[in-house]
């Protein structure tokens, strides 16, 4: 399957679900990177084609000819990661798919349909089916069927039957079909292609018809590999998105459950055959359910949440523990079966034990769940890290199962840094000296060791965020007090007159 209008598709869908104005979804879509000389094109939607624009364009020339183009950044990575998504999607028609992300334009999805055109009444209506679900999202797909992926791939983007609907070609066809298809259906480089028609090899066909050899002296072994996949003479893997393994353990009871006590004695069994999954897998529970499953058919989910991966029974026994404390069921007429599966999990790097060195991290995120499980998830919050570099900023917040200790490698500050910087009167040198004396809170501090500057740049892509650059120094006065001052802002560059503040003491 082709996806050839698949970035700016996909951006026309998250517009409209932001509720873009309707003006803009009229006009013409580029999408656009930066490249050697300036923004480029790199991406169009039907009417930005339409209209003559190729991408590889300049910005600036793109607008000269349509001055009504909307343009918006590209994302490559956003794109590759919804075409994942979208592969996965397709499960409804194969358990095999496969992303193809490539550049702009040749872009698709490889579905595995043997053996399941039966469930849809015949190949036509499974792929009429496909058609239809794909128009439905508002995306532009050319689908064709072959015995080979080779010459599906390029049936789906060469072929002009497969742009008027869904295209079935059978074993018979086959070398007729790709005999007809250019040479860049082959799946080849494009340098590959360009030399390809400069020696006047316009067609798979022609192309065929050359002497084995001397296309693979001359181009290499991958031509005559890519044209024995597209006859089918030679296999080619598909590596498909398999669905994520489910981590899960279960209990049956003969009679059912009327109270909680039996079912905290089960949990220990559950729990141990459910790590013994993780451990062999090299990963950890970050969040856990058990299902409580009435007799009369109705469940009830009691979560947890883990600040780190773990896989100690005992451990996670005690925070289920706090869970069903907390949890308000009603048990009915009993529970016949409980089901404890972790939707969320992560890998379990291994470490080398230290006789010397005590496990305070693992104490404290152990701690941290059972206060979570106790206090609920709003009620403990743990310090974590924040992408930025101003140093009121750099830290914030988080709540305590959303992640562990780790912070970036630590810079040389104070031992307080205060969460508002006060201002100060400062003699320095200029243009970009350390200060001599400066006056806080009406009390003067003559210098005498200064450090630095260490400086900090403006977060530009902040629309909040620090205006002008900063240069810290770490300074001691005649009495042996340490400070954290700064000047805001760079002499004559950003301003005439520079301000200071104290951010910090030791």
């Amino acid at each position: 399957m082709s996806l050839s209008l698949w970035p700016t598709e996909r951006l026309a869908r998250t517009d409209r679900r932001r509720n873009a104005a309707p003006d803009e979804r009229a006009r013409p879509l580029a999408l656009t990177h930066a490249a050697s000389g300036g923004q480029r094109l790199h991406a169009l939607d039907a009417g930005a084609q339409a209209l003559g624009l190729r991408c590889g364009m300049s910005v600036a020339d793109a607008r000269a000819l349509v001055p009504g183009l909307l343009t918006r950044p590209a994302a490559p990575e956003a794109d590759r990661a919804a075409l994942k998504a979208l592969a996965r999607w397709c499960g409804r028609w194969s358990p095999w798919t496969a992303a193809d992300p490539r550049e702009p334009g040749r872009d698709g999805v490889f579905i595995e349909i043997t053996g399941c055109q039966r469930l849809f009444d015949g190949e036509e209506k499974l792929l009429g089916d496909m058609a239809a679900q794909f128009r439905g999202l508002g995306l532009t797909a050319r689908l064709a069927a072959a015995p080979s992926l080779g010459l599906a791939w390029g049936l789906a983007r060469f072929d002009p039957d497969a742009a008027r609907g869904p295209l079935s070609v059978g074993a018979d066809a086959a070398p007729r079909r790709l005999a007809a298809l250019p040479v860049e259906a082959l799946r080849l480089p494009d340098d590959t292609n360009e030399r390809l028609r400069a020696l006047g090899l316009m067609k798979v066909d022609a192309v065929m018809r050359q002497p084995r050899a001397a296309l693979a002296r001359r181009f290499g072994l991958a031509l005559p590999q890519r044209i024995d996949q597209a006859r089918g003479g030679e296999g080619e893997a598909l590596d498909p998105l398999l669905p994520a393994r489910a981590f899960r353990s279960e209990s049956r009871f003969i009679e059912p459950l009327m109270h909680l006590d039996p079912i905290r004695a089960a949990a220990p069994a559950l729990l141990e055959r459910l790590c013994g999954q993780l451990d062999r897998a090299g990963r950890g529970v970050r969040r856990l359910r058990l299902t409580l499953l009435r007799v009369d058919g109705r469940t009830f989910d009691v979560e947890a949440g883990t600040a780190a991966p773990s896989r100690d029974a005992a451990h996670l026994k005690r925070i289920l523990d706090e869970r069903l404390e907390r949890a308000e069921i009603d048990l009915g007429f009993g529970i016949e079966k409980l089901v404890l599966t972790a939707p969320k999990t992560a890998p379990v790097a291994d470490r080398q034990g230290d006789l010397e060195r005590g496990s305070g991290e693992a104490d404290a995120d152990q701690l941290a769940d059972r206060l979570v499980a106790r206090l609920g998830e709003d009620g403990v919050r743990r310090a974590a890290a924040r992408e930025s570099w101003i140093p009121e900023r750099a830290s914030g917040w988080a709540p305590a199962d959303r992640g562990g200790y780790a912070m970036r490698p630590a810079l040389d500050r104070p031992l307080l840094v205060m969460d508002r910087p006060e201002p100060v009167e400062a003699v320095a040198e200029v243009p970009d000296g350390p200060p001599r004396a400066f006056i806080w809170r009406r009390l003067r501090h003559r210098i005498a060791r200064a450090e630095g500057p260490e400086r900090i740049a403006p977060e530009w892509w902040r629309e909040s965020g620090c205006e002008a650059t900063r240069d810290y120094f770490r300074v001691e006065t005649a009495e042996g007090r340490r400070f954290w001052l700064y000047r805001d802002g760079l002499y004559y560059r950003e301003t005439e007159a520079p301000r200071w503040f104290v951010h910090g003491a030791s």
